[in-house]
């Protein structure tokens, strides 16, 4: 299956889970209150924080249906919104 372009961390083999990293430090946790707000958003099926390749930290969003997101805020609590996806998450065996 051919994936559009954005969607490059698909491309890879899935990585295993590192258990031995320390819990998230509160600063990099949405409160659950964000998330919840940012969820109702239509199209969004994900919410959380990462670093992006120049060391801030940002807001990723999944959004899961075709088309241009124009409704999605273009920050949350001060940081930069990153948009992934375009397909709808799904479990696969």
């Amino acid at each position: 299956m051919a994936h559009p372009p954005g969607l490059d961390f698909l491309r890879g083999e899935p990585q295993p889970v590192d258990e031995s990293r320390a819990p998230a430090a509160a600063e990099d946790v949405l409160p659950q209150d964000v998330a919840d707000r940012l969820l109702r958003l239509s199209g969004v099926d994900g919410a959380w924080i990462e670093t992006d390749s120049r060391g801030r930290r940002v807001v990723v969003l999944h959004y899961s249906l075709p088309g241009r997101p124009n409704h999605l805020p273009p920050s949350v609590r001060g940081m930069p919104v990153k948009i992934v996806g375009g397909e709808p998450i799904s479990a696969q065996s």
